[in-house]
């Protein structure tokens, strides 16, 4: 039997995490009706918690110039408009069948990882190849070496390849299963080429500025996301 796919998975908040299985169970029931308000709750919870996983709390993790902090703040600012005039448009326009749709999806996209207490643990979480996995590993372990240099470009490599899945899973999966609009269509493609520009800007410039233990501290939080599911 083959290995499970690996995941790049960050934590659901308690409120991430109960609003969309509610959502999603809603969904399932015979007598379900359209729920924009809702929806649109939970993907802007869901932009704002992936916006805090993987531009803010690295930020403050590994203490970045001032400079590099507001170079990451505008950048996530600037992700969180352009996704959130979508998500407003797009939730108000939904017919029941795409709600559905969009519940499969939410269902999909997380991860349930048992605590060393038994207890649920709920992840957002997308599939990687294992080379991609590997290589943010890779990273973490020449960094701990002493080749932070080397470390950083590892790193740096491995993080355009994952905002480009990332991007693939988050918005043009989801678009083409809800079934857009042409105007609806074009708002996305939009938001999505503001996003992934956006993203590798700040790949590019913080790399360039990253020394030493800056470097030990971001990839471990990165190869601390890589999460393989049991078999």
């Amino acid at each position: 039997m083959s290995q499970p796919q690996p995941q790049i998975a960050f934590r659901s908040s308690d409120h991430l995490h109960q609003t969309t299985d509610g959502y999603i169970q809603r969904m399932a029931r015979p007598d379900a009706r359209p729920d924009p308000q809702t929806l649109e709750t939970i993907m802007e919870v869901f932009v704002d918690e992936a916006l805090s996983v993987f531009f803010l709390q690295p930020t403050e993790l590994v203490g970045l110039s001032p400079r590099m902090q507001r170079v990451i703040q505008v950048s996530a600012d600037t992700i969180s408009k352009a996704t959130g005039m979508v998500v407003k448009r797009a939730a108000r326009k939904l017919e029941l069948p795409q709600h559905r749709d969009a519940a499969d999806y939410m269902d999909q996209m997380r991860l349930m990882v048992p605590g060393r207490d038994g207890e649920e643990r709920w992840y957002v979480a997308f599939p990687v190849p294992e080379a991609l996995a590997g290589q943010l590993e890779r990273a973490r372990d020449q960094a701990e070496g002493g080749d932070t240099v080397t470390a950083a470009a590892t790193l740096a490599a491995a993080l355009h390849e994952v905002t480009d899945i990332a991007l693939h899973w988050y918005l043009e999966e989801p678009v083409r299963l809800l079934r857009f609009g042409p105007i609806m269509k074009k708002m996305a493609q939009v938001a999505l080429e503001t996003t992934r520009k956006a993203t590798h800007g700040v790949i590019r410039r913080v790399f360039a500025d990253m020394k030493g233990e800056q470097v030990v501290l971001s990839t471990r939080y990165m190869a601390g996301m890589v999460v393989r599911p049991e078999a």
